[in-house]
């Protein structure tokens, strides 16, 4: 079996994930961290991963990381750098990303053009991995899809509690909780704008895996309030300040709404208004012949009670072995032969997940 050399690239809430499965799992040997603070350069990747010492020092150094000898990076910063991603595969390692990247057609011609030509260069693949989107926004309906023998719409769920999430850069900085609602609305947050790019690859994808011809794309955001001061694990959330947000994306085509994506995130189950979503992670509804309906969440509570630990697993587990197999270029599900994760069922360690 071969044993894989990877590089994980950023260490934040998904990073740290990573990092874990990479000490767990036999088949990966991690051989550096690329880290962005100088608080994290010289710390060993298992302090950073709260687990025990790995002998890998983080760096701040991108120098350092490319004259390195590796198979993949696992590339998980909050935003993308396009220049870095192709010093990386020019240097001749994959990478496999949890932050968009996975369906180039949605992607501005020149950031195409240069993240093939890097590939070429490098004899490296690119893929767009990660949870929503990278599996239950495109492949899981387009699995699903395979049991109908119509479909009239396509819905895809997103609920997510990030309460208990550690990041004040993705939640205040990026998305925008504790800001005033109407300004908020009037003017998303920067990350808002991200996920609707990233969320439009997802979408084309699914689009074209079920031949559907794409008239327009449109999308609706909306927030909701806190009712009462919030302390959450990232920050401080004021009464009255945006505790809650919903973004609809919809891909139309005959005139009519085939393809809908809603996310709904929020740090409270009391907000106003009270969208009524529920608890369910992820769903995909297909109306159609016959109308189906598939459900994903965790069938148990995490330890510490962070509800969305287990979403964050699956954002960060990866496609690499499939990914350092490919033939050079931007891979999406549509042209990446079935991932086969290598010793998944191996016995239980002492890591706490």
């Amino acid at each position: 079996m071969q044993t894989y050399r990877v590089i994980q690239w950023a260490t934040g809430s998904i990073g740290q994930i990573s990092i874990r499965h990479f000490a767990d799992n036999p088949d990966f040997e991690l051989v550096a961290v690329l880290v962005t603070s100088q608080e994290k350069q010289g710390k060993d990747a298992g302090e950073l991963a709260a687990i025990p010492n790995l002998g890998v020092a983080a760096t701040t150094s991108i120098e350092e990381i490319l004259a390195l000898d590796a198979d993949a990076v696992n590339y998980a910063p909050l935003y993308a750098d396009i220049d870095d991603m192709a010093r990386i595969l020019r240097s001749g390692k994959n990478i496999v990303t949890p932050v968009g990247f996975v369906y180039p057609k949605a992607l501005e011609a020149a950031v195409v053009d240069k993240l093939e030509a890097a590939c070429a260069e490098g004899g490296t693949s690119l893929f767009g991995a990660g949870i929503h989107p990278g599996f239950s926004g495109d492949l899981l309906p387009l699995v699903v899809s395979r049991l109908c023998t119509r479909i009239d719409q396509v819905t895809v769920q997103e609920v997510a509690d990030l309460a208990p999430h550690p990041s004040h850069a993705m939640n205040f900085d990026g998305l925008g909780f504790g800001r005033d609602p109407d300004e908020a609305r009037a003017d998303p947050s920067p990350l808002i704008h991200t996920m609707e790019s990233i969320f439009k690859e997802s979408m084309l994808l699914l689009a074209d895996g079920l031949g559907v011809a794409v008239e327009k794309m449109t999308t609706d955001f909306d927030v909701s309030v806190a009712k009462r001061d919030l302390v959450v694990r990232s920050g401080e959330i004021p009464r009255g300040t945006v505790g809650g947000m919903r973004h609809e994306w919809i891909t139309w085509s005959g005139g009519r709404p085939v393809i809908v994506f809603r996310s709904f995130w929020k740090m409270d189950d009391d907000l106003e208004p009270n969208w009524g979503y529920g608890t369910v992670k992820y769903s995909v509804m297909i109306e159609g012949v016959p109308s189906t309906k598939v459900e994903l969440e965790p069938t148990s509570k995490h330890p510490t009670g962070d509800e969305g630990y287990w979403g964050r697993i699956w954002t960060a587990m990866n496609a690499i072995t499939a990914v350092v197999a490919s033939t050079p270029g931007i891979k999406t599900h549509l042209n990446l032969p079935t991932i086969q994760p290598p010793s998944l069922v191996r016995p239980a360690t002492k890591l706490v997940w």
